[in-house]
């Protein structure tokens, strides 16, 4: 009897252990997914207008390619003036040439004009629905399927640098516009937006310091990204803040071609982790460019949740904060 006791006391010993093991790795595992993400505010955000019947809303300024600037391949694809056979808009895997030919079974084509003429010679819009509710997104308290919508503004090559300059003012400073689209309905575009893109030649390369950059003085939280050659080390230092994210900057010469940008879109309609986006507008990248993945997210593109852009550019505002909010 004092053996079966002694063998009782001591399976009940090991199966409490073993339980508790069980219960603090369960634990460990819980605490790592609720870690805070850099991304969570703009994803509360963006929750929060979906909530109440609006959409996700992302301005992508594309400066058409000149051969005034640089050599675009040919004439056709350099002239800045025409956004229809353009590098950057109508030509190669330009903005319109993607989303219409390689997104055509994801996206539709909802408006479409000339824009101003003068500055913005294309103006075209996208639409992207949502049916399936990411466990991210509903964790945000989403629920219901959604529509994001992708805003393209071609600019004549000549004003490239109204283009840049939407990119930096609208990040920093919130500023945007309405568009009204046929149906009634009213999108929030540019810094009022919840993503806002550049893709182009990089301007700043040619004005060096010259560059008059505003303060961040927006009130909301914003995702941002640049494609153009080396745009990290010109527009990190101005432009990172706590209520701004750099969710794809580059570090050396590339294409600006718009599947990047589809990348980023496919990853943020499931509320992916910060690191998440950057890795699949890497991936869409290193595909359709012919580069390994590994050496496009080592070596070409980066990020602000990395901690080595963070000691690089520690900004304005604590990094500390944002992650904490």
């Amino acid at each position: 009897m004092g053996i079966n006791r002694h063998k009782s006391l001591v399976w009940v010993l090991m199966t409490t252990l073993c339980g508790s093991g069980l219960a603090s790795s369960a634990v460990a595992r819980s605490s790592k997914v609720a870690r805070p993400d850099p991304l969570d505010p703009l994803y509360r955000r963006i929750a929060g207008d979906l909530k109440v019947g609006k959409p996700l809303v992302i301005t992508v300024h594309v400066a058409l390619c000149s051969n005034r600037s640089i050599w675009c391949g040919s004439a056709k694809l350099g002239n800045g003036d025409n956004p229809r056979t353009n590098l950057y808009w109508g030509g190669a895997a330009g903005f319109t040439a993607w989303f219409r030919w390689n997104g055509r079974r994801t996206y539709k084509r909802v408006f479409r004009d000339k824009g101003d003429g003068k500055i913005i010679v294309d103006r075209v819009v996208y639409r992207r629905r949502v049916k399936w509710i990411s466990p991210r997104w509903k964790s945000f308290g989403a629920k219901k399927p959604f529509d994001i919508y992708v805003v393209g503004l071609a600019y004549r090559g000549r004003a490239i640098s109204k283009a840049v300059d939407a990119l930096i003012r609208q990040t920093a400073t919130g500023v945007g516009s309405t568009l009204k689209l046929k149906g009634g309905t009213v999108l929030n575009i540019g810094g009022r937006g919840h993503l806002v893109g550049y893709a182009g030649h990089n301007y700043l390369m040619d004005v060096g310091g010259r560059w008059k950059w505003p303060k961040i003085t927006r009130k909301q939280p914003v995702g941002y990204f640049m494609l153009a050659c080396m745009s990290a080390q010109y527009v990190a230092p101005k432009l990172t803040h706590r209520r701004t994210h750099a969710v794809l900057l580059t570090t050396v010469l590339m294409y600006p071609g718009a599947y990047t940008i589809d990348g980023l879109i496919g990853a943020m309609s499931l509320a992916q982790r910060q690191r998440q986006v950057f890795r699949r507008g890497s991936a869409y990248y290193a595909r359709y460019s012919k580069v390994k993945a590994a050496a496009v997210r080592c070596c070409m593109f980066t990020h602000d949740g990395q901690s080595k852009f963070r000691k690089r550019y520690p900004g304005k505002g604590s990094r500390r904060r944002q992650r904490g909010h």
